[in-house]
Formats: structure tokens, sequence, C-alpha cells
């Protein structure tokens, strides 16, 4: 079997309430998505989802077109898509970086693989360590009385984990609504903080200390990326785990975390690493080093979402939930049908590749321009 064509796409969808944070605001999501196809007929999806209109590592969905058209797919023609290591590292020699442009190819690959052998992607990935995924949802920087009557509605919707992001002008603010949530949700709901590295080193110690009696399960990548020896000395005296997520986007970058013991914990998504094959290696890493991690979200479609769902449902490490509700907060999604939720918790699903079905005439609906096939 062998990859012979490609086909990419930009869509935009909106969201059903602006989702605020540190870094920027998401009120439309902007994903590439790409569908490979072999000789054989059979086709697997990927995407590149955006939330903010970048990745923070200077790519945006235009990038991401531009390389895929000129670069990447190219190098994959001819490719057996079942040799996903070996087109990690043909991407990779293709051209540097561009994670979540290459994310998506591979992504769509073990889609094809997993259809091809009537498999799960999970089963390529290690086999099943669990079958749901408790799912986390985001509440964004608003008011502290908007942000109680988000989460309290989300809690009455089934979920039981809320994480608040955090980094607004006063600490003050970020304190009172970690407070007044816990006060209207109990002692029984998880609630989580990021920060997405708004916070310098005296001002992170500052919040983590306040923070303190509200139970957090972590607080998420506290100050800048590049700031890890911060982040070593919170994760050393901080009174709440604390998380990588900006600061590790790579196999090589968590293991600096790591072995300098600066997380307690990590944040691994589906293509930020540069696709599947990186992501389970930065799972193995975390669970070497006794980290535990979560698949973070960036409002992916139902196709990202399966996508991260297979990855930890393969990941012993892989224990803290996952982010990928998009489903929930975009207006519309490219599934036939949603994934499944019960109980607070993502049903993984068991059909073969990526274990949905995309809706063509959704993604016909959003698309933004025109499809590209190549070759042409």
């Amino acid at each position: 079997m062998k990859i012979i064509s490609a086909e990419i796409q930009s869509t935009r969808i909106p969201v059903l309430r602006a989702h605020k944070m540190a870094i920027g605001t998401t009120y439309f999501q902007e994903n590439v998505v790409v569908k490979l196809i072999t000789d054989e007929g059979i086709f697997g999806y990927g995407e590149a989802p955006h939330m903010v209109g970048h990745s923070q590592l200077g790519e945006t969905p235009d990038t991401v077109r531009v390389i895929l058209r000129h670069r990447l797919i190219p190098a994959v023609l001819g490719l057996d898509p079942f040799n996903q290591e070996d087109m990690t590292d043909v991407l990779d020699r293709t051209v540097p970086g561009n994670s979540r442009a290459k994310g998506a190819v591979i992504m769509a690959a073990y889609d094809i693989a997993g259809k091809a052998l009537n498999v799960p992607i999970y089963d390529l990935l290690g086999g099943l360590v669990r079958d749901r995924v408790p799912l986390s949802w985001s509440l964004p920087i608003v008011d502290v009385e908007e942000a109680v009557r988000e989460g309290v509605e989300m809690i009455e919707r089934g979920w039981r984990i809320l994480k608040v992001k955090t980094g607004r002008v006063s600490l003050d603010k970020d304190v009172e609504t970690v407070r007044a949530l816990r006060q209207a949700v109990g002692d029984d709901i998880s609630i989580r903080a990021d920060a997405n590295q708004a916070y310098d080193f005296k001002t992170a110690l500052k919040a983590l200390r306040m923070l303190e009696p509200y139970n957090l399960d972590f607080m998420e990548q506290p100050v800048h990326m590049d700031d890890l020896d911060s982040m070593a000395e919170l994760t050393r005296i901080s009174p709440i785990p604390i998380m990588a997520d900006e600061g590790a986007k790579s196999p090589e970058l968590l293991a600096k975390h790591a072995v300098k013991r600066a997380a307690d914990y990590v944040s691994i998504y589906i293509i930020g690493p540069g696709g599947i094959v990186k992501s389970k290696r930065m799972a193995a890493i975390a669970q070497t080093f006794r980290m535990r991690a979560y698949v973070g979200g960036a409002l992916e479609s139902v196709i990202g979402a399966a996508a991260g769902l297979h990855l930890a449902a393969s990941s012993p490490a892989i224990d803290l939930g996952c982010e990928m509700g998009g489903q929930y907060l975009l207006k519309d999604d490219f599934g036939k049908e949603p994934i499944k939720m019960d109980g607070g918790d993502f049903v993984v699903p068991t059909d073969p590749g990526l274990g949905i079905e995309v809706d063509e005439g959704k993604l016909a609906l959003y698309r933004e321009g025109d499809v590209e096939v190549i070759p042409l």
C-alpha cells in the first residue's frame, strides 16, 4: 500500500462563546484538514487546529497549508502509511519545525493503517489500558460570576473536572474565581488552573500559595515556556503540583523538564510534537520519570479529538483525563456523530482507524477557499 494523493482544506467554525485566556481569545476555530488517499482506495483524515490563530511556535493556518502543499505532502507521496516512524523521520528531514502540519499528516496515516487492518488506532499504539477518559471543561477568563455560572452548568451536564484560565491583570481576581467556583461546586469536583505563561516567578509563587486552600489538581504552565529554572524551583517548593504545557511541546523539551524535575505533570498534545509517534514518545518519557499526564486540547474537531483519545487510551501515564471537548464549544463539528460522553468521561471509539465518520457536507459548509488536491 502507498499514498498516492492528498486533499488539503481550511475550515473556520464559530465558537458558542468567546474563549479568552492569557495568550489570546478564540472567537472562531481555524483547522486545516488533511485527507490522505492510498492506491487501494483507503483514506484517512488528520487535522491541525488553531485556537488563537497561531501555535505560539510560528505556525498559522496559512503556513500549515503552504508547508503541506509544497513540502510535506510531496515528501510522503509513495510512502507506506503503515511506516509511521519512518514517515515521521522523512517529514523532519524535509523541513524543520512546522509540527502541527506534520502532526496532521501522521494522524491521517494512522487512520489509514487502522482501517486497513480493521482495528482502532489504540491497537497500533500498544493496546488498550483504559476505555474511558475523563473530560475536563476549560473556563475562560471572564467575570467571577460568569465563570461560576458556566462551571455549575457544566457540572449539571455531567462534567466532573473544571479548569480555570488564570493570568488576569489582577491576581486577586484569579484567586477569587477559584474560591467562588470551589464554594459553588463542592469538594467532589476536580478543579485545575492554567496560567498560560502569564506570571513571573514571584507572582506565580504568590498565586500558588494563595490558591493552596482550594485543593487544585495542578497549576499549568505558570511562567514563560523558556523559563525552565523557574519551573524547576516552583515544582520544588509549590504546595500545588506543577504541569508543563507550552514549555514541553516535544519529546526533547519534555526530557529536559523530566531530568531537571521542572514539572510534576505534563500536557501532551496529539499534533503539537509533530504527530502521534512523538506524542507516544512523550507519554513514554512521562511514564519513565513517573510524571502524570493528560492530553491537552486546542478545540480539535471530532477528528483530532478521536486521535487524542486513542493516545490516552493506550498510554498508562495519561491518567489525568483530556481536554478534547471541541464538540461542546464549537458551533458545529465534522463528525456524523459526536464522540460519546458518559458520566463525565469520553468513551474511546472502537471502530477501525480513528473510529469516527467524517461528514464531508459539514466540511464543505465550513470550508475557507478551495480544496487543494496533490498531485494536481
